[in-house]
């Protein structure tokens, strides 16, 4: 039985995370926004991989990247402002390829940046959850607030 493993991205694996970073926005953007991403997406992952307060989290199986996560800590956020710890996780950029979906991948992944959160220290964890997979968010223990995006 194959293994899924989970490490963290180095530079390295910079062409990986963009081409699994490319699939995802094919996914969930419109015709219209996807120049503008695009536009932004090679440079983000460099200064993204350069960070320490920024983790890609792979997913592995053999020598093949089958999934992505990414994890960033939030410093001076709005919604934690008036608690003694104002950072916070925010966990962004789930992404498992279509063939390997439903298999636990994308728990790991998140279970991964959770840890990886942890051990900055970091106690409270934030995201934003497509419609599709609010479910799978709250199966993990994830709950909705009151928050709502509208693009202007």
């Amino acid at each position: 039985m194959l293994t899924i493993q989970y490490r963290e991205a180095t530079k390295d694996d910079r062409d990986v995370v963009y081409e699994l970073m490319t699939d995802l926005i094919g996914e969930l953007s419109s015709d219209a926004n996807i120049r503008e991403f695009m536009s932004k997406l090679s440079n983000d992952i460099d200064i993204a991989l350069e960070r320490d307060d920024i983790v890609f989290i792979l997913a592995t199986l053999e020598d093949e990247v089958i999934g992505l996560a990414r994890a960033d800590i939030l410093y001076q956020d709005p919604i934690f402002r008036l608690r003694s710890e104002t950072r916070c996780g925010y966990i962004d950029q789930m992404y498992v390829r279509p063939k390997h979906r439903r298999g636990g991948i994308g728990g790991g992944l998140l279970s991964q940046c959770e840890r990886w959160l942890r051990e900055q220290g970091v106690t409270h964890v934030l995201l934003h959850a497509a419609i599709r997979a609010v479910r799978f968010y709250a199966a993990r223990g994830y709950q909705s607030n009151r928050e709502m995006f509208k693009k202007l």
